[in-house]
């Protein structure tokens, strides 16, 4: 097997050759000019449903427990789901997103040593701990924290301000509230923060190539995931969405001129 050698202007191979990934990532971007050529729904589509008929040959169990005693990790699960946008209650207070955080990110008191380095691991699982996955939150309107754009850092245990002098304009970060699409989900008004996740290629490339793209989807669809749970544990609503302009949250984070820095799913609170 060939030895691959890296250095910092990256990639011998065409696994690790970065412009492949920077070129697709482009080719996918969704923007305010382009959303209705390229991302729109064109075509009719229906959900997909398992026919019993189609494993008539087959062995099969019936998995499903219908009976079982109260379990309040089954009923969490059970009571996980997304609203729209104009259900939103829009009562966050700081008590509250901390705990959201805390439980849904972290960091994990475990801790791992790695070459005689310990590593700080979250409540999520991330390909190789490298945590490629920036978290940022857009805060609205949430009891006793100040409107703003911030950072999350849970080696710090913080959420740091990002310094914008650009103006928030919350429809205009979504093509369902920007163009109306849906009359259910057609304002931001009831919004209290969005949390948006921000793939950072630069050490992960570096090791998995162009599979880091993949494994920054994977991590972000885990987060989402812890988000919503707590979310639900709080008694709270919540709505992830792909749907959004990533280069107008781009714009606010000040990574809109990156070529490694990508933002590509959001969650919102309410």
């Amino acid at each position: 097997m060939k030895k691959v050698l890296l250095n910092e202007e990256m990639y011998y191979t065409p696994n690790f050759d970065y412009e492949q990934l920077k070129n697709r990532r482009k080719k996918f971007a969704t923007n305010r000019i382009n959303w209705f050529m390229n991302n729109s729904p064109k075509q009719d589509y229906q959900f997909p449903k398992d026919n019993i008929t189609n494993f008539d040959n087959r062995k099969q169990y019936d998995y499903y427990q219908e009976d079982v005693k109260e379990d309040p990790i089954r009923k969490l699960f059970e009571n996980r789901r997304s609203t729209l946008l104009n259900s939103f209650e829009g009562k966050w207070n700081r008590e509250e997103l901390f705990e959201l955080l805390t439980i849904a990110v972290g960091p994990n008191p475990r801790k791992r040593v790695y070459h005689g380095e310990d590593l700080i691991l979250r409540n999520y699982p991330s390909g190789g701990a490298l945590f490629p996955v920036k978290l940022y939150i857009f805060v609205k309107d949430v009891e006793g924290v100040e409107t703003g754009v911030y950072y999350i850092s849970p080696q710090l245990k913080k959420l740091v301000k990002v310094e914008n002098k650009k103006e928030m304009i919350w429809d205009n970060l979504f093509p369902m509230t920007l163009y109306k699409l849906d009359a259910l989900s057609n304002s931001t008004e009831k919004l209290s923060f969005a949390v948006f996740m921000v793939v950072d290629f630069k050490e992960s490339f570096k090791k998995y190539g162009e599979l880091s793209e993949r494994l920054a989807f994977f991590e972000a669809g885990h987060v989402g995931q812890n988000l919503q749970l707590v979310s639900s544990h709080l008694n709270k609503k919540s709505l992830p969405v792909c749907g959004l302009f990533p280069e107008e949250v781009e714009k606010q984070i000040g990574i809109q001129n990156s070529d490694t820095e990508y933002c590509i799913y959001g969650i919102l609170f309410g």
